[in-house]
């Protein structure tokens, strides 16, 4: 069997930083795919970037952990604060989680992606991965059920899942490309070698140097280097020499 790769950067406008760091590692490196944070003040910006890079494949970043819901918060108690505010993702995940206001939140801003990018999202996953979480695992995949979107999954037992309701989704999910330590080229290039047969997806978070989010987010700072190594000339010389395909989830 084949070796395929989805390379995804995750969280699309969050940032100008992000945004630009995500269309330069799809240009000059090998990203495939992004997924569009609907709720941010900067899916607008990173909306067009996506209209202006056809090739690049846009999703959804499914966002309950960040920033204001779409929905009005009275009809989502279970998911926000009494500001009407997301909590962060260890406060949302001890809650008591109704699945169907996961649901009505995560239609809501699949609703205000593709109408932004002006086509069908072709994938979903979650801020923070929180679709471990069992009903959220459940809205996930009921929206891609819905909407014929491909989706993340974590594990073999939810691919399983996912796939006994006829949702498609990568053979593998890879999230080892994170944090100091292990985002320079040697880590991706052991990643690459390893690759197993099948559909492969790697997670990661390309950003061009951005003070506000430095100021702001604890992850900010590694975004250039994790751009930096996406691409290096090296990276597309393994795939190439490892006969790797590059991949997008529209082509599941």
């Amino acid at each position: 069997m084949a070796r395929r790769l989805i390379v995804n950067a995750d969280d699309f406008g969050r940032s100008i930083g992000i945004d630009r760091g995500t269309v330069r590692a799809h240009r000059e490196g090998i990203v495939t795919s992004a997924t569009l944070m609907a709720n941010v003040p900067g899916a607008e910006r990173a909306a067009k970037a996506a209209r202006a890079t056809p090739s690049l494949d846009v999703g959804v970043h499914l966002v309950l952990t960040y920033a204001r819901p779409l929905s009005d918060p009275r009809t989502i108690s279970t998911l926000v604060r009494e500001d009407g505010s997301f909590p962060g993702p260890r406060e949302l995940v001890a809650r008591e989680i109704d699945r169907d206001e996961a649901l009505r939140e995560y239609r809501a801003q699949y609703a205000r992606a593709r109408d932004l990018i002006g086509r069908e999202p072709t994938h979903v996953d979650t801020h923070h991965w929180v679709h471990d979480h069992p009903a959220l695992s459940w809205a996930v995949r009921e929206l891609a059920r819905e909407t014929g979107a491909a989706a993340r999954t974590h594990d073999p037992r939810q691919r399983g899942e996912y796939r006994a309701q006829g949702v498609r989704t990568p053979d593998h999910f890879v999230r080892a490309f994170q944090h100091p330590g292990h985002i320079d080229v040697a880590s991706l290039l052991a990643i690459i070698e390893a690759l197993p047969d099948g559909v492969t997806e790697l997670m990661c978070h390309p950003g061009e140097r951005d003070p506000d989010l430095e100021a702001t987010s604890a992850y900010g700072r590694e975004r250039p280097v994790e751009l930096a190594t996406l691409i290096d000339p090296r990276i597309r010389s393994a795939l190439e020499r490892g006969a790797i395909e590059p991949t997008t989830f529209a082509a599941l």
